[in-house]
C-alpha cells in the first residue's frame, strides 16, 4: 500500500501541470490544439516509467488521459487531414496512435542501457557466432506471434477492449498471476542467464505470452517476464530478454503507427511537444530500465503484483461508486 501511494502522488502532480483550463475554449479545428507541453510531459513521463515495469504502459496512459479530461471523439474528422490510405483522421486516432509513437522513447533507453550487448550480438552475428545467431532468432520468433496477431486483429482489440474498465480489471487478473507465478515458480531451477542458451521452443513460449500484452492493462513487460520464468530462464534472463523483444516488438508498432499515419504526421503533432515527450520518456526509461534489472534478480515481482491490485481495485472502486 506505501508503493501504491507514492505512485499516486507521482500522478498528483503531473495531472495538475497538464489539466485543461476548464475556462479555456474548446478545441478548435486546428488538430495540433488538443496536443500541449503539459500533456506531452505527463504523456512521457507515465510512458518512461511504466514501460519495461510489469504495471502496463498502455494501461497507466489510459488512466492518464481519462485523468486529464484528453478529448478522443472518434466522429470527430479534421478536414484536409488524411493518411496514407487518405481517410480523414480523427481526434480519437490522434490520441491513442501517439502513445504508440512515444514509445519511441523507451526504445532509445533500451539503446542505450543495453549497447554493449548490443554490440557484442551484431559482432556476433558478423562474425557467425552460433550464440549470437541463436538469440537473434530467439528475439524473433518471440515477437512474431504478438506481431501477427496484431497486426490482423489489432484495431478490432482495441475497439473491443481500450477501455478504463478492461485496463483496472486486467490489473487486478495480472497481479493475482504473478503472485501465483512467484508462489509456484519460485523453487524451479534457473536454465541459467546465458541468453544465448534459450531455446526455439523457449522462445516461442514466451512469443506467445506476449500475445496477452495486446489486451489492454496486462503489460507486455509482464507477460514476457513470466512467459520467461514459465520455461524456467532466471528472473535477470527473463527481464534482460522481456527488453531485446520489446526493443523489436515497440520499434515494429511505433513505426507501423507513424507510417500509417502518412502526411498526416506532421500536421497533427507539434514538433515542441512531441519531441519533448519522446526526450521525457527516452531518460525516464532508462531510469526505469536500469533500475529494474537489479531489483527483479533481488526481489522478485511480487511487489508489482500487490501495486497492480491495489490501482486496479481502487479504479473499479471508483468506477462502482461513479
Amino acid at each position: 500500500m506505501v508503493k501504491s501511494s507514492v505512485w499516486l502522488l507521482l500522478f498528483a502532480p503531473l495531472v495538475a501541470i497538464a489539466a485543461p483550463d476548464r475556462d479555456a475554449p474548446t478545441a478548435t479545428a486546428d488538430a495540433t490544439a488538443d496536443f500541449t507541453y503539459g500533456r506531452a510531459v505527463v504523456t512521457g513521463t507515465v510512458e518512461g516509467i511504466t514501460e519495461y515495469l510489469p504495471i502496463s504502459s498502455t494501461g497507466h496512459m489510459i488512466v492518464s488521459d481519462r485523468l486529464l479530461g484528453v478529448p478522443k471523439d472518434p466522429a470527430r474528422l479534421y478536414a484536409g487531414i488524411v493518411d496514407r490510405q487518405g481517410r480523414l483522421v480523427s481526434q480519437a486516432r490522434i490520441a491513442d496512435d501517439y502513445l504508440v509513437i512515444i514509445q519511441l522513447g523507451a526504445i532509445l533507453a533500451v539503446l542505450f542501457a543495453f549497447a554493449g550487448r548490443l554490440a557484442g550480438l551484431l559482432r556476433g552475428l558478423s562474425q557467425g557466432e552460433p550464440a549470437a545467431r541463436g538469440l537473434a532468432l530467439a528475439i524473433v520468433i518471440a515477437f512474431l506471434p504478438a506481431a501477427g496477431m496484431g497486426f490482423l486483429w489489432k484495431e478490432a482489440i482495441a475497439a473491443a477492449l481500450f477501455s478504463i474498465e478492461v485496463v483496472a480489471l486486467a490489473l487486478v487478473v495480472g497481479g493475482v498471476v504473478i503472485l501465483v507465478a512467484e508462489a509456484t515458480l519460485r523453487l524451479k531451477p534457473a536454465a541459467g542467464d546465458e541468453l544465448g542458451s534459450i531455446g526455439l521452443r523457449q522462445a516461442l513460449t514466451i512469443g506467445v505470452c506476449q500475445c496477452f500484452a495486446l489486451i489492454p492493462g496486462t503489460s507486455r513487460s509482464l507477460a514476457t517476464i513470466l512467459g520467461g520464468r514459465l520455461v524456467g530462464l532466471s528472473h535477470a534472463a527473463a527481464t534482460e530478454f522481456s527488453f531485446l523483444v520489446g526493443l523489436l516488438t515497440l520499434t515494429a508498432a511505433s513505426v507501423y503507427k507513424m507510417w500509417s499515419l502518412g502526411p498526416a504526421l506532421t500536421q497533427v503533432y507539434p514538433a515542441g511537444p512531441a519531441l519533448l515527450g519522446l526526450a521525457i520518456a527516452a531518460v525516464t526509461a532508462f531510469l526505469s530500465v536500469k533500475w529494474l534489472v537489479g531489483y527483479v534478480s533481488r526481489h522478485g515481482l511480487g511487489v508489482f503484483a500487490w501495486y497492480r491490485i491495489a490501482l486496479g481495485g481502487g479504479i473499479l472502486a471508483y468506477l462502482g461508486l461513479a
